[in-house]
């Protein structure tokens, strides 16, 4: 039995492959990008039959074919393997190909149809002009697809008009190619923009914008004029927008441009107004006599021509545009700086007159004393301030005019008689002042009453306590301060609010009652910084009207509220300012400038940071070790909307120190939040005649 055992055995071949084939799932139909119903099914096997653990890689037939899941499979008992087939992007037959090492692969077929519909594209522009209450002209169209851009037909779109405006035939269908088209698209009345939008079911949105454009723009008056040359004419250009059917169109923007003879059209671009009209604030000739040309334009439509005539012009007469005879105290800004009108023969403005200014008595100094009529005939003198003589004169002088003379008479500055006391809420959740805090109120109340030599006459009060004060039954001789200290946002957020809470009806407006609100924390960094004293004193100006009165009611000191330059424009104040520029220098813009950015506790309410960085009343407080002036045009300020002023102590003030400022690093900025709650305006016995909204 050994025998032949040795003699009869041998080594069994392993099995190996000879054959796959696609024994099911094969020619099916599905949608690309979707896995197909049926699984694809490959058998291998030899020539004993199936074979078990051969190992097959799946790969379909390049870019768009799909792909399967898993991508390698192993033969089970039966030799067969499943797979899981996705169908790629390409419409039309997919191929999936299976393959083993030594044997021949084989492939399994399938049919792509388009995907289902999900996307929705513009087909047509997006953006339109189109004249109000008319159809838009180039008529919304748009494609729908598949996720891989492939057109599907058969869809319902649904256009849907929003803001106003109608559509015809707003459900239409996508043709072969997968577009559809609105019927019509009817925009509404006004000068604004209109949107369409285009869905379908479980799909993207298109959307569509038409900007309204009237549809008559007419001259409507300003044409043909004649000025002297320089100067601006008569009637500002104006155009009138319209509808079809004749009525005015509000809120179109129109730009008004000069566009030859040198001259310049102020006040643009503006809207229309309920009548449908625009006019420039004014348009200044060019300063060469001949013709002048400007135009107007609004969007989408032809711009309008304006001409007019610069005439030469021949100066017969100067007089005074300012008071001639004024006082003020020793080594003050006179209230009002001197001013000259030039005019012609018929009265008309005449401009391009160099004018001199020069004292004639006392020891004053001016600053700006060489001027030019401007567009309208005027050449103010930059400043004027008083010395300690009691009789002071000025002329001003022209080769072409006979000389204006301008008195001003200075007396001893008296005592102030105005009070301002600091009442300290301490109720909780208030805290009451540390001994430093007190000492700052004390030194605001001093400094301000240096200043402010008068105010109003006192005034009875007899109010319910409100969040701004207490219960109030006493008559004010000048100005009480309600001050709380409390938590707000932590140190470094909102440092807190000041400004008048009750005014008198006088028509200056000036404060009785006020409130100055503090967050602690931010006041313990300010008082371990050395700013603290600057900061209360700042804070002070607001509740006695610094930024807080300048518009309110019949008070208009503030020009280009909201604007990049707004500006204050107290004569007084702009005396002062401009007296602040070194010798043999000019400011070119509009003085004094007002703070352009930041919020509304800031914005329109401070001198700007820009411009005079280190001043008292900018939004910020300078770096540590940097002072921060109270400048005579702050003070002169004052005088302005109505105090008596003493000027002649306010705090040294040049550019070139706020340079410097500006150079020595970052500043505090001064987070002030809005006074919230209406000011009272209270007459002679007390009574509330008015409620304002702070602005």
């Amino acid at each position: 039995m050994l025998a032949v055992a040795g003699c009869g055995g041998g080594t069994t071949e392993p099995r190996t492959p000879t054959k796959l084939e696609i024994v099911g799932g094969a020619n099916q139909t599905g949608r690309i990008g979707e896995g197909l119903a049926g699984k694809i099914i490959v058998r291998a096997s030899d020539k004993e039959g199936p074979l078990e653990g051969v190992v097959i890689t799946i790969a379909s037939s390049g870019q768009g074919g799909g792909s399967a899941s898993p991508a390698t499979v192993t033969t089970g008992a039966t030799g067969e393997a499943q797979v899981t087939w996705t169908l790629g992007s390409t419409i039309g037959t997919q191929t999936l190909t299976f393959s083993t090492t030594g044997v021949p692969s084989v492939s399994a077929t399938a049919t792509g149809t388009a995907g289902a519909a999900s996307l929705i594209v513009p087909v047509t522009d997006q953006f339109q002009l189109s004249v109000v209450n008319r159809a838009v002209t180039v008529v919304p169209r748009v494609k729908v697809t598949d996720l891989f851009g492939n057109p599907i037909a058969g869809v319902t779109v649904t256009f849907e008009a929003e803001g106003g405006g109608s559509v015809t035939g707003a459900t239409p269908t996508t043709g072969a190619d997968g577009t559809a088209t609105l019927g019509s698209w009817t925009i509404g009345p006004e000068v604004v923009e209109y949107t369409l939008r285009a869905r379908i079911v479980g799909g993207t949105v298109a959307t569509f914008t038409a900007r309204g454009i009237p549809a008559t723009f007419t001259v409507a008056g300003g044409n043909g004029q004649s000025a002297n040359a320089g100067t601006a004419v008569a009637a500002a250009p104006a155009v009138r927008a319209g509808r079809d059917d004749g009525t005015p169109i509000a809120g179109a923007l129109v730009t008004f441009t000069a566009t030859s003879g040198g001259g310049i059209v102020q006040g643009t671009p503006v809207s229309t107004d309920a009548d449908g009209i625009a006019r420039a604030t004014r348009w200044i000739l060019g300063p060469t006599p001949g013709p002048n040309a400007a135009e107007a334009s609004v969007l989408g439509k032809t711009p309008l021509a304006f001409q007019a005539t610069g005439v030469a012009a021949v100066p017969t007469s100067a007089i005074a545009a300012s008071l001639v005879a004024q006082n003020t105290f020793f080594g003050n800004f006179v209230p009002a700086t001197p001013s000259i009108s030039v005019t012609d023969a018929a009265g008309n403005p005449v401009a391009g007159i160099p004018v001199t200014y020069q004292i004639t008595q006392g020891d004053g100094q001016l600053t700006g004393a060489n001027q030019v009529t401007g567009f309208d005939g005027q050449a103010r003198l930059g400043s004027w301030r008083l010395g300690n003589e009691g009789n002071h004169a000025v002329q001003a002088t022209s080769t072409a005019i006979p000389p204006v003379a301008f008195n001003a008479t200075a007396s001893p500055v008296p005592a102030s008689s105005f009070t301002i006391e600091v009442r300290f809420i301490t109720t909780p959740p208030n805290q009451a002042p540390t001994p430093a805090q007190q000492a700052a109120f004390d030194q605001a109340v001093a400094r301000w009453r240096e200043l402010l030599i008068s105010g109003d006459a006192p005034y009875p009060v007899n109010e319910a306590a409100a969040n701004c004060y207490p219960a109030m039954n006493e008559t004010v001789p000048g100005v009480v301060i309600f001050a709380k200290m409390a938590t707000i946002d932590g140190s470094g957020g909102i440092l807190g609010q000041a400004g008048p809470c009750i005014v008198r009806d006088d028509p200056k407006y000036l404060a009785a009652v006020g409130t100055m609100m503090f967050d602690v924390a931010d006041l313990a960094l300010l008082e371990s910084s050395g700013r603290l004293n600057a900061v209360i004193l700042h804070e002070m100006g607001h509740v006695l009207g610094f930024g807080t009165l300048w518009s309110f009611l019949t008070n208009d000191f503030l020009t280009g509220r909201g604007s990049a330059d707004p500006f204050f424009n107290g004569t007084s104040a702009r005396g002062a300012f401009l007296a602040s520029a070194a010798t043999g220098t000019t400011f070119t813009g509009n003085p004094v400038p007002v703070e352009n950015t930041g919020g509304g506790g800031t914005r329109d309410s401070h001198w700007r940071e820009t411009t005079v960085t280190n001043e008292l009343m900018t939004g910020f407080i300078s770096a540590i070790g940097v002072p921060n002036p109270l400048s005579a045009f702050t003070a002169a300020s004052f005088r302005d909307i109505g105090y008596v002023v003493n000027d002649a102590v306010a705090d040294p003030f040049t550019f070139q120190a706020a340079l410097q400022a500006m150079l020595a690093g970052p500043a505090f900025e001064l987070r002030e939040a809005k006074l919230v709650e209406p000011i009272l305006v209270i007459d002679k016995r007390g009574r509330v005649v008015r409620r304002v909204m702070p602005r």
